[in-house]
């Protein structure tokens, strides 16, 4: 019967939950750390930016000048033009690329370092040996062959060398000098020979030298040494 009809609604029932169930918000990460973020691009990155690209530049020009001095003057050009090419060749090969990730632009730029450096490596003997033809890098290459004489050459504190006047026989002499007291130099008073120069103490302490038959000058380059009569000359006849 209809007035007996005792069928109830979800809004009769005592226990139902007339408010709809919502969703929990959703947890947020956690942001950077606002005084290590500060510490990292104010002080860290400011300092180790500037080092490491001094230490690479560093490295590149080490390992660059000995393949140059190992392959002499034709094949410095040869490499010089070389490294060129491939430094301008990797740069548009990169710009050509905008997609390329950093760590394959990273794994470009180590593997030509490992290249350079183990080129650098190889090449240290060779270019040490050309070193060692120069006398303590002034510029002045020595003479190839024996020296026929040897000519010692000291000098004293009293700013004098031990004599005014040497005779060797011309042709390739070796040289040495020595300080008995103080710091001295050695140099030839001719252009010609104007990058010659032995020091005591410190070195070069000998050096080997070219002399045609004539005289030559020798002095002490310290400011005021030559002055006070540390000067003498050398025949080699």
């Amino acid at each position: 019967m209809a007035d007996d009809d005792t069928t109830t609604t979800v809004e009769d029932r005592p226990d139902a939950d007339p408010t709809p169930a919502t969703a929990e918000p959703l947890a947020l990460p956690a942001g950077p750390d606002p005084v290590r973020e500060a510490r990292r691009t104010r002080l860290i990155l400011p300092i180790l930016l500037p080092l490491g690209a001094a230490v690479m530049i560093a490295v590149f020009v080490l390992n660059v000048s000995r393949v140059l001095l190992a392959a002499g003057s034709t094949g410095a050009i040869v490499m010089a033009i070389a490294l060129i090419v491939v430094i301008l060749g990797g740069a548009a090969m990169i710009s050509a690329a905008p997609r390329l990730r950093t760590s394959s632009l990273v794994m470009l730029v180590s593997g030509l370092f490992i290249v350079l450096i183990g080129a650098g490596l190889v090449a240290t003997p060779n270019s040490t040996e050309k070193k060692t033809t120069v006398a303590a890098g002034n510029g002045f290459v020595n003479p190839k062959g024996a020296p026929i004489a040897t000519l010692a050459v000291q000098a004293f504190p009293t700013l004098h060398f031990q004599a005014t006047q040497f005779t060797v026989p011309a042709g390739i002499i070796k040289i040495t000098y020595t300080s008995m007291g103080g710091n001295h130099t050695l140099a030839f008073d001719d252009p010609k020979y104007s990058s010659f120069l032995l020091m005591a103490p410190g070195g070069p302490a000998s050096a080997t030298v070219l002399l045609k038959p004539g005289s030559y000058v020798i002095f002490c380059t310290i400011p005021g040494h030559r002055a006070a009569g540390m000067q003498a000359t050398i025949i080699a006849h």
